[in-house]
């Protein structure tokens, strides 16, 4: 996994440079409107999106692939922006992993589906997870933070700080672990638009309960689930919300 990604973070320098320029993407997240806001992202998100479709192959399943469309489709009837467009696929990539991109776009790993037994409620609610750390801005936010002081400092883009950045950090950013309150909202807000989309919210308390039984394996769960805080933690928190929204209004 670490070698995949600073190969492709070494690529996503030269992959990314002319969208981030015609966008002027950073310029538009620190200075300009929600509609400006939005198009830069997707901009971005979608240069990111072309090199990691050239890096991993995609799932052969075409049934699990539109399997997982149509759970993102309906887990977007649950946000209320409808500006917001949302893409996820499924590609080959063990352990099992999950990536938010900003813009909008999900990858999942077939590995991962697997985990889930291919049953719709668990991945539902893993889309969900990803949809809110997209919508929330937590990974976008991140990028951010860490380039807006070179690109201020910047006479244009030209000068070449925002590429430098991307050619040591790649997506290697949007792995990282998201700040414990931001996996908590990420929980929440997953489960509430995984419900909205017609699953049930036993599915992820079912996924979370499996994952206690095999956190002392971290095999089995790869990085993205490690990344996470521990199983427990999320069901203690996460389980008041299951019980309101599994009973009748």
């Amino acid at each position: 996994m670490g070698g995949l990604f600073y190969n492709l973070g070494r690529r996503l320098g030269r992959a990314t440079i002319p969208a981030i320029r015609k966008s002027r993407w950073a310029w538009q997240n620190l200075a300009g409107d929600e509609d400006q806001t939005l198009a830069a992202e997707r901009s971005f998100g979608s240069a990111l999106v072309a090199e990691l479709r050239a890096s991993l192959p995609p799932t052969r399943d075409a049934a699990l692939n539109r399997q997982i469309a149509e759970i993102c489709q309906n887990l977007r009837r649950g946000v209320t922006d409808k500006r917001r467009a949302f893409h996820a696929e499924v590609v080959q990539l063990d352990p099992p992993n999950a990536m938010a991109l900003p813009g909008g776009f999900i990858f999942l790993s077939e590995s991962l589906t697997e985990f889930c037994g291919r049953q719709s409620a668990e991945i539902a609610f893993i889309i969900g997870h990803e949809m809110a750390h997209i919508l929330r801005g937590h990974a976008w936010s991140r990028m951010l933070k860490q380039t807006a002081s070179q690109v201020a400092s910047a006479a244009s883009l030209r000068a070449g700080p925002l590429g430098q950045w991307l050619r040591r950090s790649g997506l290697g950013l949007l792995q990282n672990a998201h700040a414990r309150e931001e996996e908590q909202e990420a929980d929440a807000l997953g489960l509430r638009l995984a419900v909205a989309g017609g699953y049930v919210p036993g599915g992820a308390v079912t996924l979370l309960r499996r994952l206690e039984k095999t956190d002392a394996d971290a095999a089995a769960g790869g990085v993205y689930f490690s990344s996470h805080p521990p199983p427990s933690d999320r069901l203690n928190a996460l389980l008041p919300l299951a019980r309101k929204l599994a009973s009748p209004a």
